[in-house]
């Protein structure tokens, strides 16, 4: 589809966008257990999510159909933010939540290695989505259509190859004000190196 307004202010753009994401990035991948619903995790997500919708309006698009038509993903930051800001949505199939879960590769011979958290996005209509992915691919989608050149990697973070004999992570109250549980999710190599995800025949937890 042929986008035709070129109206984005580039710097903008990478205060209110890019450099968030970086941030919220960096924060991902740090060894931190929080409760899956609430925390700054999902507070800055909410607020990536709007950052991320309002490109259309300030790219000067009065319905932004032809968007969410054009990039599925930004079609789910759309309404991801509509639902931070608003709750239940008039649209049912457009509702969603957020959730986090500390994400470890496992290793038969050498236990676990916290890879990041992950964000999900579970839509009612859509599916399960990864955030981090869905939302560099909104981002990116803007920076190619408004011709913003930016020397950026944009490269999901992950913590440093270390495994330890359990899945070992900390709370820190800076970052969630109360935890009673959390999450975790397993995956393993495959044969082609890639990540899957493993039920690990014993999973022993650290959390301090």
């Amino acid at each position: 589809m042929s986008i035709g307004l070129i109206n984005v202010n580039p710097q903008r753009f990478v205060n209110d966008v890019v450099k968030p994401w970086d941030e919220f990035n960096g924060l991902l991948s740090q060894r931190y257990a929080f409760q899956p619903d609430l925390s700054d995790v999902t507070r800055l997500a909410g607020a990536l999510a709007v950052a991320i919708k309002h490109q259309a309006d300030l790219a000067g698009y009065a319905d932004r159909s032809a968007i969410d038509a054009a990039s599925l993903d930004n079609k789910l930051m759309s309404d991801v933010g509509d639902f931070w800001k608003h709750g239940p949505l008039r649209d049912s199939g457009r509702n969603n939540s957020l959730s986090v879960s500390a994400m470890f590769e496992y290793h038969p011979g050498r236990g676990f290695r916290f890879l990041r958290n992950g964000l999900f996005i579970q839509h009612a209509s859509l599916g399960e989505h990864d955030f981090m992915h869905t939302s560099l691919a909104a981002i990116r989608y803007w920076l190619t259509t408004q011709r913003i050149g930016l020397s950026w990697s944009g490269a999901i973070a992950e913590g440093p190859a270390e495994f330890y004999p359990t899945a070992l992570f900390r709370y820190d109250p800076r970052y969630c004000i109360s935890m009673s549980s959390t999450r975790v999710r397993f995956l393993a190599r495959s044969g082609g190196g890639d990540l899957v995800p493993t039920d690990p025949p014993e999973v022993r937890i650290e959390i301090y």
